[in-house]
């Protein structure tokens, strides 16, 4: 598949966007020919573009929500966002871009993206990822425990509460008020208990993704043992890397909710095959994943925020649903 097949496939089956649709597209020196590529599909459509390079407002990382921006986002009915995640900037630019998209119009958010994922896993049939999707949600719906295993090390039990949402989303978002990930196709929830061992081998997000990869990860995993008292929360963490324990132990210690689990995921885009490094498409990987910080309130329900969100990718789980197996070394068996 190409750039442009990505790219229109983001902008007509995803998004949905038609002539009378008000399109804002935010992209930076890195992901400056996807933003194009983004800005030629939907212009069949419509004439109504604003397209800003990130790096036009001064020097990376931003720290303050540029006005024309703003402005721009706040009329708009279609967002792109494609730049590449920088510390500290989802609170000041990125958190509010979204929130500003959202008064009236519809976001597909792509931090990281690259050409590789635009090739990959946009340029996938989104309307057998939702079939999957919706098969796997109505399973998890009634789950009441779910138990990840693997022989890396990782063994642990969550539970729920009944009223904390599981979320599925699939690539789909037509209505105004919704934003989505892409490439997508992943079902989430903020789990109630989480209790047991995660050994990280597969992927990281968040800015530490772009320092260390899957194959660091798969020579220093990194390993969590999680306990649960008002909410599940790591008591320890370990890897054999000592710089790369630095900046974990330096990013959990940004905030007093950032070391709780805030999500716990599977993702669903079947057409993947490997990991690509680069966490905006690894979640959606099949498989298992897991986030430090933000619970997603706007979506799950959650009663507590967080300003940092670090997804974390496992490999090779077995998964039960209850007493139901669903997962056999990394393979949906349903």
């Amino acid at each position: 598949m190409s750039l442009e097949e990505g790219a229109r496939i983001a902008v007509e089956t995803c998004m949905n966007v038609t002539n009378k649709d008000r399109v804002v597209i935010l992209c930076d020196e890195d992901t400056e020919r996807i933003g194009m590529a983004l800005r030629k599909a939907a212009g069949e459509h419509t004439n109504n573009i604003r397209f800003f390079k990130l790096e036009v407002y001064g020097k990376r990382p931003i720290k303050f929500f540029p006005e024309t921006i703003k402005r721009a986002a706040q009329n708009a009915t279609v967002g792109f966002w494609t730049a590449r995640a920088c510390q500290d900037e989802h609170e000041h630019i990125r958190g509010p871009f979204i929130k500003a998209m959202l008064i009236g119009g519809r976001h597909a958010h792509m931090v990281n993206v690259t050409e590789k994922v635009f090739e990959g896993g946009m340029a996938v049939d989104y309307s057998q990822i939702k079939l999957f999707t919706d098969k796997l949600y109505e399973l998890l719906s009634d789950t009441r425990e779910v138990r990840v295993r693997n022989k890396q090390g990782t063994d642990i039990v969550a539970k729920f509460s009944d009223i904390i949402k599981w979320v599925p989303t699939a690539g789909i978002c037509h209505n105004p008020g919704h934003w989505i990930n892409l490439p997508d196709g992943e079902i989430f929830t903020s789990p109630k208990v989480v209790e047991g061992t995660i050994v990280v081998d597969g992927a990281i997000g968040d800015y530490l993704g772009y320092k260390y990869h899957h194959e660091d990860l798969q020579e220093t995993p990194i390993t969590l043992e999680i306990e649960t008292e008002d909410r599940p929360r790591y008591t320890s963490i370990h890897t054999d890397n000592d710089e790369f324990l630095k900046d974990l132990e330096d990013y959990t210690n940004r905030h007093p909710c950032s070391k709780y689990i805030g999500e716990l995921g599977f993702g669903t885009n079947i057409f993947l095959k490997e990991l690509a490094n680069n966490m905006l498409q690894d979640e959606k990987f099949p498989g298992v994943h897991l986030a430090l910080g933000n619970p997603l309130r706007e979506e799950t329900g959650a009663s507590w925020s967080c300003p940092v969100h670090m997804d974390l990718i496992l490999t090779k789980c077995d998964v039960w649903l209850d007493d139901k197996k669903v997962m056999e070394d990394g393979k949906y068996i349903i």
